[in-house]
C-alpha cells in the first residue's frame, strides 16, 4: 500500500538572490518501507521532512499522504491529518511541560481519538526505560530521556508514517540500538519511516538509502 508519494518536490526561498534546497524530488512510500535519506549539513534534508510533513509549504509540486493531497488541503483538514497519520521525530523534543511524561502519552491518546490505554503506556515507557520516571516533568528528564519520551510520544499515536531527523542524538549506544529496533519493528507492522542522519551504521541498516545532492534526491 503506498503511504505517501512526493511529485516533482520544488522549494526556493528568497525573492532576489533566490535559494533553492529542493529542486526535483520524486518518491513513493509504501507500508513496510524504512528510507533513509542522506547528504552534508545544509542540503535541504530536513526541509524535505518538513515538506513531507505539511509542516512547509512547497513552491511547486504535489505530496500525497494515505491518497490525500496535502499541499492543497485547508489547515485544519491538514492539522487533522499531521495528528493522526503523521509521527515526528525531530531534533527538537516537543513535550507538554505542564503535564508528566504519562500524562504526555495519554493525552495524545486522546487527541487522536484513541481510547486511553494505560497498558500500552505501561509498555511503552518500560521498554523506553521511563517507567520510573512517568511521573516526572519534561524540565525533571535529562536531554536523552526527552529524547525517549518524545520517541514512546510518536508511537502511542501509531501514524502511518514517521519522519525521524535525526532521532538517535543524545542518546547512547544501548539506546540508540533500541530506538532503532522499535522504528523496525514498526515497519514490520506495515507502518512506513523516512530516517534522515549522518550516522552511517543506521543509515545502513536501512532497506533504501537516497542522497540529496544539489536539490536532487538520488538512489545510493
Amino acid at each position: 500500500m503506498e503511504i505517501c508519494r512526493l511529485e516533482n518536490i520544488k522549494k526556493t526561498y528568497g525573492s532576489d538572490e533566490k535559494v533553492t534546497p529542493i529542486k526535483q524530488v520524486s518518491l513513493s512510500i509504501n507500508s513496510g518501507d524504512f528510507i533513509c535519506i542522506e547528504g552534508p549539513s545544509g542540503v535541504g534534508k530536513s526541509t524535505l521532512l518538513y515538506i513531507i510533513g505539511g509542516l512547509l509549504n512547497t513552491s511547486s509540486g504535489n505530496v500525497f499522504i494515505d491518497g490525500n493531497n496535502i499541499t492543497t488541503m485547508k489547515d485544519k483538514e491538514l492539522t487533522n491529518l499531521r495528528r493522526n497519520k503523521i509521527g515526528f521525530l525531530f531534533q527538537d523534543t516537543h513535550l507538554i511541560q505542564a503535564l508528566t511524561i504519562e500524562e504526555n502519552l495519554i493525552f495524545i491518546q486522546s487527541m487522536c481519538h484513541k481510547k486511553k490505554n494505560l497498558n500500552k503506556v505501561k509498555e511503552l515507557l518500560t521498554r523506553l526505560g521511563l517507567w520510573e520516571r512517568r511521573n516526572f516533568l519534561p524540565s525533571e528528564l535529562s536531554g536523552g530521556q526527552k529524547r525517549r519520551a518524545m520517541i514512546a510520544c510518536t508511537i502511542i499515536k501509531e501514524p502511518l508514517l514517521i519522519l525521524a531527523d535525526e532521532p538517535t542524538n543524545d542518546l547512547d549506544e544501548y539506546w540508540a540500538e533500541e530506538i532503532l529496533h522499535i522504528l523496525y519493528e514498526y515497519v514490520n507492522m506495515g507502518k512506513a519511516v523516512i530516517l534522515v542522519t549522518h550516522n552511517e551504521q543506521w543509515a545502513d541498516k536501512a532497506q533504501k538509502r537516497f542522497i540529496l545532492n544539489k536539490g536532487i534526491l538520488y538512489p545510493k
